[in-house]
């Protein structure tokens, strides 16, 4: 029991220190990714009990052999003669003569004495008293929130319903929100999940509309990402682990993260940062500790957090854009992923070479090469051995095994490939006799320790690979080819290595837990996932997904109906079959088809901008394209993109980030959250656009002699400190509005301008906030 404790607090130390670490490599990222990281590191620790259970049995050496030890205690319990070896006395260093059985006891019994003394029971005791100890302080929190609640008066009046309601639909909350006031909280409060409760200290009441507004959006981004349930996820974390230090730092970072992630959503939703950092100072100054019910709770400002939130606040460039849903959803399950690995890990003894006894040993000769050879036997056949069979003890590595079978079929049956313990590198290729062939080289250093089979099964052949051996620290690297008939299917469980399948038609199902995945010349249905390495599609009609956990996703020439995805790489489409774009009837480019596609961390039901363009599609991060002839649909969570030439359709769309795209001779939408856009056309042909951006310039060059029709927008907000304006090489009617609009938030007007150029023809609509919009001719 003590041990698997240990081997408890170790692993959980482990995901921890990968967590806080990763973090802290990330510092330059997001704070909304960060937080998910610290949320799963947690989750995962709290989870590691039950995953431990769950998981697969991995076992590594890491222990010193006990063979010795166990050998010379039994001779010496029944009174033979100990082997000529050497013992080293573990108390004391001294060698224990060969044949003293009395020592040889002694020493042999320590661990049992000493084990003894500290039963496991006063460990788990301490364990589970100290978490009774830590729920119980959280319960008492608990009960002091519920009797704020109860105590306190509700903020419903006019001035505050009407900024409830527009902050909470910009958050995107279609919860009822209880907006409450007491006299004993010092800084704004949220917690609840079901019924979320904001709690204001009494000088709100005296607070102005725009400082009301500021400390409501902040509290409820809260609300909108759940943090009352992460916060909870923590604490009960904190309380099974109550003795480990990286559970509270952690639970620390995680609450800071959290704060820094919602100034992030403040800041991008249109407030300045100097005005927010000013809004974040006032309602520091009165904020204190709040014990066990500020632990269950977000509160908008700690003291002992306040300046590095202020600096991350004034230093950003421009707003960080937040995580969508999916991709927190699959941050977290990749982490919990990592973790179930980590808990199958279970350290074991490793095993004693055999000892060679001075003048007692035997030479080893080896034997006569065996060589064995069946190529058409309806009885399983083991692997056939050309290496001289050596003794194991002398430790030789040998030449490898040749497998070799072939067996009559049908076509359309099923190969079914078993490499769960071993994994193998399968090459599969379609070919026209009515047979399945075989032949594979076992290698690694426990490939004598396999069986290997081929055997018919109703509905095609199974393929096998089992480990027979009981070593837990195995290496193998076997190999395959097998051709097939060209309509068959293939189903595949294998521990890892790649797959390559070519001129086959059927059904392609399966997993292995990491290597390339490779598809050419191949029709039908896959369902195919690997745990890390690229993915290749080529010249191959099929319908489907692929996916890999971390690796590149390529799918050329193939049909739309197949989906890519990757956990942490670039899933690019590139289409050579040509479709027509489309025109609707306001002028903005469309095209005949939609399909859904799983992108990278989320689907999506995605509009094809012609077959032939290139798609990338990314979590985060910068995407670059150098030319796309034939159009591009590029997606980033956040990040610059910056697209080369390109003809047809472009789409591009990021979470925060500069759009650059030059020169494109077809139409183009452009969307982001904070950043500048910058489009170049070129060409006499239809040009249409739509260009959007929540924070920035918006810069279009355009050919002199264009036909469109342009309808242009900026706004700015009353706290910018200046207006907005559209610039233009031609005469443009501008016009702006006189009042205040207050509907998307924060107070703006708007300047915009719509007007025909040339002859009319396609809609080119740009609008932006806080940012002008620029025009330009050609040069």
């Amino acid at each position: 029991m003590s041990t698997l404790m240990m081997s408890l607090v170790v692993k959980v130390t482990i995901i921890l220190a990968l967590g806080l670490g990763l973090t802290a490599f990330l510092r330059g990222a997001t704070a909304s990714l960060r937080h998910v990281i610290l949320l799963g590191s947690l989750i995962s620790a709290l989870l590691l009990p039950v995953l431990t259970l769950v998981a697969p049995r991995w076992d590594v050496a890491v222990f010193d052999p006990v063979s010795r030890v166990t050998s010379a205690a039994a001779a010496a319990a029944t009174g033979q003669a100990v082997p000529s070896q050497d013992f080293v006395f573990p108390r004391t260093g001294r060698d224990l003569v060969p044949g003293t059985s009395a020592e040889l006891s002694e020493w042999v019994a320590a661990p049992a004495a000493t084990s003894n003394r500290f039963s496991p029971l006063f460990l788990i005791l301490g364990w589970v008293f100290g978490s009774l100890a830590v729920l119980a302080w959280l319960a008492l929190g608990h009960l002091r929130l519920r009797s704020l609640r109860k105590s306190s008066w509700p903020l419903d009046g006019i001035g505050w319903n009407g900024i409830v309601r527009e902050e909470a639909l910009r958050a995107g909350i279609d919860r009822k929100i209880q907006l409450l006031c007491h006299p004993d909280v010092t800084t704004p409060l949220t917690w609840g999940s079901t019924e979320p409760v904001v709690m204001l200290p009494e000088e709100a009441l005296e607070w102005q509309e725009d400082h009301r507004r500021i400390v409501l959006r902040h509290e409820l981004a809260h609300v909108a990402r759940n943090d009352a349930r992460s916060q909870l996820a923590a604490a009960v974390t904190c309380a099974v682990y109550w003795f480990h230090p990286l559970v509270w730092i952690a639970e620390r970072r995680l609450r800071a993260e959290c704060e820094r992630a919602c100034d992030d959503s403040v800041v991008a939703a249109g407030t300045p940062a100097a005005v927010y950092a000013a809004h974040l100072l006032e309602v520091a100054r009165a904020a204190r500790s709040f014990g066990g019910p500020g632990f269950l709770s977000v509160a908008m400002a700690r003291p002992s957090e306040l300046e590095g939130r202020l600096l991350a606040v004034l230093n950003r460039a421009q707003p960080s854009a937040a995580l969508s849903t999916s991709a927190r959803w699959l941050t977290l399950t990749s982490i919990v992923g990592a973790a179930l690995l980590i808990s199958a890990f279970r350290p074991v003894h490793r095993e004693e070479p055999p000892a060679v006894l001075a003048g007692n040993a035997e030479e080893i000769k080896p034997e006569k090469p065996v060589a064995v050879s069946s190529p058409r036997v309806d009885a399983p056949l083991i692997a056939s051995i050309e290496a001289p069979a050596v003794t194991p003890a002398a430790r030789i590595l040998e030449a490898d095994s040749i497998f070799e079978r072939t067996i009559d079929v049908r076509s359309g049956g099923t190969l079914t490939l078993d490499f769960a313990r071993s994994g193998a590198t399968i090459t599969i290729t379609g070919w026209d006799r009515p047979e399945v062939s075989v032949r594979g080289r076992l290698g690694g250093r426990n490939w004598r320790e396999t069986e290997t089979t081929l055997e018919p099964v109703q509905g095609g052949v199974l393929l096998r690979n089992v480990y027979v051996g009981t070593s837990g620290n195995t290496s193998f690297n076997h190999a395959f080819d097998i051709s097939v008939p060209r309509n068959f299917n293939v189903r595949l469980r294998s521990a890892g290595g790649g797959l390559s399948i070519s001129g086959v038609s059927g059904s392609f199902t399966g997993t292995t837990g990491g290597g390339a995945i490779a598809f050419d010349n191949a029709s039908g249905e896959a369902n195919l996932s690997t745990g890390g390495g690229d993915i290749t599609v080529t010249n191959s009609s099929l319908k489907g997904s692929v996916s890999t956990g971390g690796g590149a996703v390529t799918i050329d020439r193939s049909g739309r109906d197949l989906v890519g995805s990757s956990g942490s790489g670039d899933v690019t489409y590139t289409n050579s079959r040509s479709s027509s774009a489309t025109i609707d009837k306001d002028g903005i480019p469309r095209s005949a088809a939609t399909t859904t596609r799983l992108t990278g961390d989320h689907s999506e039901s995605a509009k094809h901008f012609g077959e032939e363009g290139i798609q990338k599609h990314r979590a985060g991060g910068d995407i670059t394209i150098d030319e796309a002839p034939n159009g591009a649909r590029v997606t980033t969570g956040g990040g610059a993109i910056r697209i080369g030439p390109s003809g047809g359709e472009v789409y591009a769309t990021t979470g925060g980030g500069p759009i650059q795209i030059a020169p494109a001779s077809g139409s183009v939408i452009a969307s982001t959250g904070a950043g500048d856009v910058t489009v170049t056309f070129r060409g006499s042909g239809l040009h249409a656009a739509d260009l959007t951006s929540g924070l920035g310039r918006i810069e279009l060059i355009l050919p002199n002699d264009i036909n469109a029709e342009l309808v242009l927008e900026t706004a700015y907000t009353n706290n910018l400190g200046h207006k907005t304006k559209i610039e233009s090489d031609w005469a443009l009617q501008v016009t702006e509005t006189d009042n205040w609009d207050a509907s998307m938030g924060t107070p703006r007007r708007y300047v915009r301008a719509r007007q025909i150029l040339g002859k009319g023809g396609g809609l080119i609509r740009v609008r932006t906030v806080n940012g002008n919009v620029v025009l330009k001719k050609a040069g």
